[in-house]
């Protein structure tokens, strides 16, 4: 009885398992059916159906016709500088917040963590008004600074939760052999937290790569144009989208993310759960 109730379990999981998975799958697959999709396709076949013929003319389109590489390295300079800033700032935030005693530490603890509270659209108009009197719009600095300052209370706190589960004993040896503070984080606790600064910069990278309102906001030329605000290249007249290239381009856009997070998948779940037992 027990065995056909165990049974019973395991199918029922790998059914649902499989269901998860195709709900999962389906619409990247959708997204990549469509990219190969001639015109007609899409005007006398229903979304759900394959292409009569298969074409890569869209993806043709994309890379003659649009300015995909300068998008993409809009994107990757944008992306590169708020993560490295991000690591940088959020990694000796956490360290100093939790191994540093200081009085008003844990106030000032709280203060980053007001941060988490505040989302990013209510500040685009204060910060327009800003870069516009500094002259930083459709600038890089009007692009990266919101992204590092609205990113940096996640960042820190999750450098914060695992420091917070280093062994005391390996700040102390370092401390007895003579070290500074910034001497023991440097060579004792970030060779310690690689998989924590991976966590923080898979998250914050992909996050970082899709995001749209500041570079919408804060940008106005085609040459600070990233790879999202890049879809709207094959916007036609009248609202008209040519839907073979606007798919053809999210692919493209998403390969990038894709392949980071399946390289760093492993290391951001073992950083994520880095510091939930205490050894």
């Amino acid at each position: 009885m027990s065995s056909t109730k165990n049974k019973i379990l395991f199918i029922t999981k790998v059914v649902l398992g499989i269901i998860l998975l195709l709900l999962f799958i389906y619409p990247l697959f959708y997204v990549f059916v469509s990219s190969l999709k001639t015109t007609s396709d899409f005007q006398n076949l229903a979304p759900y159906c394959l292409p009569v013929r298969v074409t890569f003319s869209n993806y043709r389109k994309v890379i003659q016709q649009g300015n995909i590489f300068v998008y993409f390295r809009n994107s990757s300079i944008i992306t590169f500088f708020t993560v490295t800033s991000l690591l940088f700032f959020a990694s000796l935030a956490g360290f100093g917040l939790c191994k540093i005693h200081f009085m008003g530490a844990s106030f000032l603890r709280k203060y980053f963590n007001l941060g988490l509270m505040i989302p990013m659209q209510v500040a685009l108009i204060p910060l327009f008004y800003t870069f516009s009197k500094t002259r930083l719009l459709n600038t890089y600095p009007a692009v990266i600074l919101p992204q590092i300052a609205f990113s940096l209370s996640y960042s820190t706190e999750i450098f914060y939760s695992f420091y917070k589960f280093l062994p005391d004993d390996v700040i102390e040896s370092g401390v007895m052999d003579g070290c500074s503070p910034l001497c023991i984080f440097r060579k004792i606790v970030v060779p310690m937290s690689q998989n924590s600064f991976l966590t923080v910069a898979t998250m914050q990278g992909v996050f970082c790569w899709n995001e749209f309102i500041t570079t919408y906001t804060f940008t106005k030329s085609v040459s600070m144009k990233t790879v999202t605000l890049g879809l709207n290249d094959f916007v036609g007249m009248h609202g008209l989208t040519d839907w073979g290239a606007t798919f053809a381009m999210i692919i493209l856009t998403i390969m990038p993310t894709f392949i980071f997070y399946f390289l760093t998948n492993k290391y951001m779940l073992s950083g994520l759960t880095a510091g939930a037992i205490k050894e």
